[in-house]
């Protein structure tokens, strides 16, 4: 966890990448690794075919702890994406919220099957580990606080929009406001 300002505080949110990040097509590097222990587990079966279980399981392993590490943090100033185990190497990127001039939610077909999306958030200038945040899991609630955060000035809540309401499905529409007599469709005066 990375360290706060006092004020930053408290957290407004936490999220996390889905579990099907899991399943990306694994470095070359593995691959690499595993073809020849396979390829070795079939020329010599006794030896080598534990030696290939246990480095595949312990890579799996690895791959898993890295997942479970990653969040992303926000803050009533900034948001925050913590990668890496800490144990071994860790990365942190943060970016001000105050910098963020627009948000884009993209939630593909396998993302609604199985409740993720990717937030896209435009800032000036090169953010590179938090301009794009992908696969995040149960994304609704994150979205609409950093929405809050962003959009809405000195925190407080604007009188003349409705309560915002936990997932983005529930939002009711309401009709244009009538045009007065004494202005055209512009809002010019006639």
């Amino acid at each position: 966890m990375p360290a706060f300002l006092p004020s930053e505080l408290p957290i407004r949110a936490v999220a996390r990448q889905h579990w099907v990040v899991l399943l990306r097509r694994p470095r070359r590097s593995t691959v690499i690794v595993l073809a020849i222990l396979l390829v070795c587990g079939f020329i010599w079966p006794w030896p080598m075919s534990w030696v290939f279980l246990l480095v595949a399981g312990l890579m799996a392993s690895l791959r898993y702890r890295e997942w479970r590490a990653e969040r992303v943090i926000l803050t009533g100033k900034r948001i925050i994406h913590v990668q890496g185990i800490l144990e071994t190497s860790s990365s942190e990127s943060s970016l001000r919220l105050d910098r963020i001039s627009g948000i884009r939610f993209v939630e593909p077909v396998w993302g609604k099957l199985f409740n993720y999306a990717n937030i896209e958030l435009e800032a000036p200038g090169n953010h590179p580990g938090i301009s794009r945040l992908l696969r995040m899991r149960s994304p609704g609630r994150f979205y609409l606080e950093l929405r809050q955060i962003v959009f809405v000035e000195d925190g407080r809540p604007d009188p003349d929009e409705e309560t915002i309401v936990e997932e983005p499905a529930e939002y009711v529409t309401a009709p244009i406001p009538a045009v007065p007599a004494d202005r055209d469709r512009f809002g010019r005066r006639r």
